[in-house]
């Protein structure tokens, strides 16, 4: 595992965005319009902003090797909401159901 990316649910991405940037000092990137989903980042730190209904994940784990992950993570019992699977934004992501039903993604830049 390389880093990770917590995901908060925001009643509004762009002004969240915002005020990352403004009060923060991140920089920010919004996803296609920036309506439902954003990125913030400074230095290692990154967030995650969507809007409550997005039906994200809670986290976002960066990886190095997904395959092997989800072959120990099948191995070790976890449930697998989603295999790995290239994704349209860039990533090949795997998705498990974590306590109290929390959704972590697992990924990597395609190659």
């Amino acid at each position: 595992m390389e880093g990770h990316a917590t995901v908060l649910q925001v009643p509004d991405v762009r002004a969240a965005l915002e005020w990352f940037r403004d009060a923060l000092g991140f920089e920010v990137e919004p996803y296609e319009d920036g309506s439902r989903y954003g990125y913030a980042q400074r230095g290692g730190v990154h967030f995650h902003l969507a809007a409550p209904d997005a039906g994200l994940w809670s986290a976002y784990v960066y990886v190095d090797d997904v395959e092997a992950l989800h072959a120990e993570l099948a191995a070790r019992g976890a449930e697998i909401v989603q295999p790995p699977t290239d994704k349209g934004y860039g990533l090949r992501d795997l998705l498990v159901r974590g306590p109290g039903g929390h959704l972590l993604a697992f990924g990597r830049v395609q190659k």
